[in-house]
């Protein structure tokens, strides 16, 4: 299994993609992670053959993107739910089935997603997160080489997320499958590799571990505007090292070195703190807005 993406280019009022490459020729599961706006449905679309690019190419498995031979090896499962709602499971399962080749024991397949008492419902009495999950059954039934699910837990309950991204974890142990999420710390944790894009363009391919490295920061101190200028100034006593981000009324400090020194420092202080996850990094990356363009 394979997937190459060279140059791809996407442009509308603005500049979508910029040069996109990209190589992915292991099964695992590759988050991609960015600001809306940044590009993350539309190269998701251009790659399954849905959206065509200004320039650049995609290849599956040797197979031009769109073309018959590459339809059969991508799978795809958009933003919104999209089921027949006077169709039972059992009869949107026996279309996958016919569709695909698929050969399982229907009750016994359902098993591995908590679905099979739905099997002689109708699919809109099922909850929202019961139809996304019974989705990304109907996703992997196929059994296709590659997969892509385009923010599959949004909007759901954390039982729901969790169960989807267990799914997608097992999957990924012999397949290719491709993530857009906004809940980044759990999405995460499921995730052996993350694709971060900004403005367009590629700007972190690597495991969370390493791109926490690439961070060189320490800990994460929050603090809100009215209580910042005695927190930096304590800060700045110690001598320490760091970056601020604004997000609304909230500054974002990112400490690169004398963690203890300024948090004990800081302990009369009302600030929060705590070691960098992935939505910490991913707003220190993509964040535009410093505490020194804030101030002019």
């Amino acid at each position: 299994m394979n997937l190459v993406v060279e140059g791809i280019k996407k442009q509308y009022s603005k500049t979508v993609l910029q040069n996109i490459n990209l190589t992915i020729s292991k099964p695992g599961v590759y988050l991609i992670a960015g600001p809306n706006g940044s590009g993350k449905t539309t190269l998701l679309e251009i790659i399954v053959g849905l959206r065509k690019p200004d320039g650049g190419t995609v290849m599956i498995n040797n197979h031009q993107c769109g073309s018959v031979e590459a339809k059969k090896e991508i799978g795809f499962l958009c933003q919104q739910n999209g089921l027949r709602k006077t169709i039972k499971l059992k009869e949107e399962m026996q279309l996958i089935k016919e569709v695909f080749g698929a050969k399982v024991e229907d009750i016994e397949y359902l098993k591995k997603y908590n679905l099979e008492e739905y099997y002689k419902n109708k699919t809109r009495t099922l909850s929202g997160g019961t139809q996304r999950r019974f989705l990304t059954a109907m996703l992997f039934l196929a059994g296709q080489n590659i997969v892509i699910l385009d923010e599959p837990a949004s909007g759901l309950d954390t039982y729901s997320r969790d169960e989807i991204w267990n799914t997608i974890s097992e999957y990924g142990k012999e397949h290719i499958v491709i993530v857009s999420d906004h809940y980044l710390n759990q999405a995460r944790l499921y995730s052996d590799r993350i694709i971060m894009l900004d403005q367009g363009k590629i700007i972190a391919n690597d495991t969370f571990n390493e791109i926490k490295k690439c961070c060189q920061c320490e800990k994460l101190i929050k603090v809100r505007n009215e209580h910042f200028e005695p927190v930096k100034r304590k800060i700045d006593e110690v001598g320490a090292e760091y970056e601020i981000k604004v997000s609304g009324t909230v500054y974002n400090i990112y400490l690169k070195n004398h963690t203890t020194e300024v948090l004990e420092s800081l302990k009369e202080q009302k600030i929060t703190s705590h070691d960098l996850d992935l939505e910490d990094i991913y707003f220190y990356m993509t964040g535009r807005q410093s505490y020194s363009e804030e101030v002019k």
